[in-house]
């Protein structure tokens, strides 16, 4: 009489049931690394400009946060400009600092640029995550990417200075306008007619202009643009 065997088929599945699990337990976090990674880059078609933030004229922001904290980074419009940048600080967690004072450098294959505090206060602490990958728009919500966060001195009389807003939205048309005349003239000063840097007169100035310039066209733009602004 044969013999019959009974055979637990999860028993002999088992093995590979804990690879899919364990394929799946490390492929999403991994997913997640990737898709903040290849995060959208910052563009000058879709400079983010939400309500409650505040701009100053040298393209840093600043929040109010319900604690009485201020999140201070930097706008989409400058960083739209530049391409892939590393930043230094100059000022550190502790560190008193005034409006205008120089916070950070923002580094890229020899060639700076100086970014200043759109207020006046202590800062309490730095994101250093932010710091990490600035050059990637990384979050959908515009104060996930604060560079410092501060305990502010003089924010009712210095909020004043900054702009907020539907006003917001008419200063970046004005600073497009600006940024074209700045980058025509370091076009016939430093003669770059072999690689023009700016589209057809009217035209949309492409994002990342400043990434294949030279460092004497980040001067000219930090002189004539960044500081002009103050």
């Amino acid at each position: 009489m044969p013999s019959f065997y009974y055979t637990d088929i999860f028993s002999t599945k088992g093995v590979e049931y804990l690879l899919i699990i364990s394929f799946f337990l490390v492929f999403i976090p991994f997913y997640s690394y990737l898709k903040e990674v290849e995060g959208p880059l910052f563009s000058l078609a879709k400079v983010r400009l939400p309500r409650g933030v505040f701009f100053d004229k040298t393209h840093t922001w600043a929040y109010l946060k319900s604690a009485g904290q201020v999140q201070v980074g930097i706008d989409d419009f400058l960083a739209a400009l530049t391409g892939p940048v590393s930043i230094q600080l100059h000022k550190y967690s502790g560190g008193e600092i005034q409006r205008g004072d120089h916070l950070a450098t923002l580094m890229g294959d020899g060639k700076s640029l100086k970014i200043y505090s759109p207020v006046s206060g202590t800062l309490t602490s730095i994101n250093k995550k932010a710091l990490h990958k600035f050059s990637k728009r990384t979050h959908n919500d515009f104060t996930e990417n604060w560079l410092f966060d501060m305990a502010p001195k003089r924010w009712d009389a210095e909020k004043t200075m900054l702009i907020l807003g539907e006003k917001a939205q008419g200063w970046i048309q004005q600073e497009k306008a600006r940024l074209r005349d700045v980058l025509a003239f370091a076009e016939r000063k430093y003669d770059l007619n072999v690689q023009p840097i700016l589209l057809q007169e009217g035209g949309e100035i492409e994002d990342k202009v400043l990434e294949s310039l030279s460092p004497e066209i980040w001067e000219e733009f930090q002189s004539e643009f960044i500081d002009a602004a103050k």
